[in-house]
């Protein structure tokens, strides 16, 4: 028999918005989202510094997927 669907959940996934006004561990104003931001800017340049490599949607397009993959990724 398998009872893995038994398993309790004991954790609530923090929502997107909190965890991004994260402050980081030892300063005073820089959040997750300050880093982040960052760097989603430097891939952003990165990519399109690359003649092999086409950027296929907008900057503000892009910074939303970062960010949804960072948050998907490291907080599932």
């Amino acid at each position: 028999m398998d009872f893995n669907h038994l398993i309790p959940i004991t954790r609530i996934k923090i929502s997107k918005d909190k965890w991004l006004n994260t402050k980081i561990k030892y300063e005073e104003e820089l959040t997750i989202e300050n880093i982040l931001n960052e760097m989603c800017q430097k891939s952003y340049d990165w990519i399109i510094s690359k003649g092999d490599l086409d950027v296929i949607c907008d900057y503000d397009t892009f910074k939303e997927d970062f960010i949804n993959l960072c948050y998907d990724k490291y907080l599932k």
